[in-house]
């Protein structure tokens, strides 16, 4: 049973296109990962009923079903409030059982969290980073590459730190074509403060969707990925697991 969790700086960090391009690159080095999105926000409507926009897009990528979410909301909000509205209460404990079942029917699962860290899954102020230590399975942070990032990523990284969290790597966005001396140094200047390794650089896409669609292009995205840290922190996910039990 392997668990990698994939979380942002922000709402808009570009999660979904990581947890998409995260599976692929897992797959092409022998590991059958399947994404899941266990509570989604914003459901639109679709073939007649309310559908998960980010397990669209894994379908987008995949052409195959996916996973759906424990937690379909309406409301594009936080998803305390989001479930308040419809007088729903999270439930903890299942969100974790069902990762956990879910895990150990592939090879592992790639769960991708709602929002950034500190986003409230129930009105008690119960938040994404409380569940994600309690799940204690490793981090991959997603992050803008371009101005502004060093602050958002290393705050996020210290929050995880504090809690104990195992950061597994970093996957930066390139959402705004930046200057490429602009993210080299974002990039470089991030692993010097934080020590965490950097897994890789999404590159900017001018049609994400077609991207997504597109093998070939799918590939180029993760071409220059190191998958050597990834194996590490699942390794070491998977030795906690065993001496829990």
């Amino acid at each position: 049973m392997s668990i990698l969790f994939i979380t942002g700086t922000d709402t808009d960090a570009g999660k979904t296109v990581a947890t998409v391009l995260l599976s692929d690159f897992l797959s092409d080095n022998g590991r059958n990962f399947v994404p899941f999105k266990p509570i989604q926000t914003g459901a639109v409507f679709h073939n007649d009923s309310f559908a998960a926009p980010d397990v669209m897009t894994y379908k987008l990528a995949s052409g195959q079903e996916q996973l759906t979410p424990d937690y379909l909301f309406t409301t594009p909000c936080s998803p305390h409030l989001a479930a308040s509205l419809e007088d729903v209460h999270i439930d903890i404990n299942k969100l974790t059982q069902t990762v956990k079942k879910r895990s150990e029917s592939y090879d592992g699962i790639i769960v991708e969290g709602a929002g950034g860290l500190y986003v409230p899954l129930t009105s008690e102020g119960y938040c994404m980073i409380d569940w994600m230590a309690e799940l204690k399975a490793p981090v991959v942070l997603v992050a803008r590459v371009g101005v502004g990032t060093i602050n958002h990523t290393l705050l996020s990284i210290e929050s995880m730190k504090a809690r104990g969290i195992r950061i597994a790597g970093l996957l930066f966005n390139d959402l705004a074509q930046d200057s490429p001396t602009i993210i080299r140094d974002n990039v470089e200047m991030i692993y010097k403060l934080s020590g965490i390794p950097v897994i890789g650089v999404i590159p900017y896409q001018k049609d994400i969707q077609e991207m997504l669609m597109d093998s070939e292009m799918k590939k180029e995205c993760y071409k220059e990925w190191d998958y050597t840290i990834l194996e590490e922190a699942l390794q070491s996910g998977r030795k906690s697991i065993t001496q829990e039990k």
